[in-house]
């Protein structure tokens, strides 16, 4: 008995991934680099200047994502070291769905 000829067949269909709804990195690449280079474009680092500096760029790349008007939850992380050759580690998880969401990471300028 051929199995194929009795058993009905679905057609699975998957809709395309609308890009306006997709995660865009190049995007918001542009947008960490514009909000770290207004800040910290020629600055030397001082350590009492480092809490203005810090929240200056959250909130540039926040005021920025958001201008992109997507539904989007943001999280904008912003670490300032000193270059004197210490170590450093960050590690982060998250849960979410791979076709929309997405993250993007700039490290050192």
């Amino acid at each position: 008995m051929d199995i194929s000829a009795t058993s009905p067949t679905k057609e699975v269909t998957t809709s395309p991934v609308d890009d306006k709804k997709r995660f865009n990195t190049e995007q918001v690449t542009e947008i960490i680099k514009e909000s770290l280079k207004s800040v910290l474009a020629d600055a030397e680092y001082t350590h009492s200047k480092v809490p203005a500096w810090n929240a200056t760029i959250i909130e540039n790349c926040l005021q920025k994502l958001k201008e992109i008007n997507k539904n989007y939850k943001y999280v904008v992380t912003c670490v300032i070291l000193q270059k004197v050759g210490g170590g450093f580690y960050v590690g982060s998880h998250v849960y979410w769905d791979n076709v929309h969401d997405g993250k993007q990471c700039k490290p050192a300028i």
